[in-house]
């Protein structure tokens, strides 16, 4: 008798858990230096999205998604993809944004991701539009690519450098979205909406395709085991939709972010005016 992967059944990497761990620990630090220096400290809006970022690394990586994804369902590969490519590190970048970086970082850190610095410099070019836009859109539709998809299905190294281009072509598009350091070049929020416009035009010439479609297109997927209780044209389109789904949130929540950081410019701006400019008291 066959056995497939259970949904509540977890794997233990090290390594991952490791990195993980260490990610933490380091945004722990960064975080209580900021508090202690910054103006402004960071609060419960900085930590929650970085921690929320960790643990959908950890879905996407550990939880059975991974092992069902690779032998059995392609939906659930496809969810995977947009946790890594998207989600997470539209969260940790969040979690990032300033005053965490870089009043959190020590003075070497500083130095190398100071404008002149080795870091620096690279985010510099790796985060401008003409790079993250079309690096992000080679990521997504080369790797949906049915031949390429199933062989890094199929082939454990190939799957991790899938997984890894992912995830930092993600982390590029987010730092130019969101501009987590103080920066002179950031954006207005129209300009950056479209960025994330751009991108969510990019993912739905893969998951419209595949939600409407009557044919399969991944060999891979049609031969696999009918373990779930889907037929592979089934899976395709489950694939596309949760794809089209986790896509919609996740450019809602960021319009939602926006507005949120609008209205508290605008109170922002509003006790300024108030602090200057005080509004005498009627007498009784």
């Amino acid at each position: 008798m066959t056995t497939h992967p259970g949904w509540t059944s977890w794997t233990f990497d090290p390594a991952m858990t490791a990195a993980l761990l260490l990610a933490a620990w380091a945004y722990a630090h960064a975080y209580r230096r900021a508090a202690r220096v910054a103006p402004r400290p960071p609060g419960p809006s900085h930590w929650i999205p970085y921690a929320a970022g960790l643990a959908v690394l950890a879905i996407a990586l550990l939880s059975p998604l991974d092992p069902i994804g690779e032998q059995y369902l392609m939906s659930a590969h496809m969810v995977q993809h947009v946790l890594l490519a998207d989600l997470a590190p539209a969260l940790i970048v969040l979690g990032l944004r300033a005053p965490v970086l870089p009043l959190g970082l020590p003075k070497a850190g500083l130095r190398w991701i100071a404008p002149g610095g080795r870091l620096g410099r690279f985010i510099h070019v790796a985060t401008r539009p003409w790079v993250a836009l079309p690096v992000w859109a080679l990521a997504t539709w080369g790797w949906s690519i049915p031949a390429v998809f199933d062989a890094a299905a199929a082939n454990p190294l190939l799957h991790g450098v899938q997984h890894a281009t992912l995830f930092y072509a993600g982390l590029a598009v987010w730092w130019l979205i969101v501009d987590p350091l103080p920066s002179e070049r950031r954006k207005p929020h129209p300009i950056r909406l479209g960025y994330l416009g751009f991108t969510r035009l990019v993912s739905a010439a893969v998951c419209l395709p595949l939600t409407w479609l009557g044919t399969t297109l991944y060999p891979r997927y049609v031969e696999a085991p009918r373990a779930y209780g889907l037929s592979a044209i089934q899976d395709q389109q489950i694939a596309g939709a949760a794809m089209c789904l986790l896509e919609f949130l996740i450019f809602g929540l960021a319009l939602a972010v926006v507005f949120l950081d609008l209205l508290g410019r605008d109170q922002r701006l509003a006790d300024r005016t108030e602090s200057l400019f005080p509004t005498p008291r009627r007498s009784t």
